[in-house]
């Protein structure tokens, strides 16, 4: 049985930001646990090994959430994999320091909510 007990996101109609005309907004609302958080963050900074980018010491609440929005936006519009591919060793650095900002931005977050659901690393 799975626990996601996530409401229907809310609709409503703004003003384009860039001023075109009426757009439709989406508020969407997730349940995330601790490990399914690290997985959306190492999905945003997966890139930056291949990239020859460092990674911020630490980021801020207002950064993760930055890019939820962006990935929930992303997969609004079908947007669903990568140019390429993130490699092991992306999997081997960005993974564990998507977990420490996690675990440093929310300590009382559960972890592996679902058991039975596992985020695999890429094949190398």
């Amino acid at each position: 049985m799975p626990i996601n007990t996530t409401p229907h996101p809310s609709t409503c109609l703004v003003l384009d930001p860039d001023g075109r005309g009426t757009v439709l907004q989406v508020t969407s609302v997730h349940n995330l646990d601790g490990e399914t958080l690290a997985e959306r963050l190492y999905e945003a900074y997966a890139m930056t090994t291949e990239n020859n980018e460092e990674l911020p010491p630490e980021i801020t609440v207002e950064t993760l959430l930055g890019h939820l929005g962006e990935q929930t936006a992303a997969c609004a519009e079908g947007w669903h994999s990568w140019a390429n591919e993130p490699t092991q060793e992306a999997w081997d650095t960005v993974r564990p320091w998507a977990e420490r900002q996690v675990r440093r931005l929310f300590p009382d977050l559960t972890w592996r909510v679902e058991p039975d659901r596992q985020f695999l690393p890429p094949t190398s």
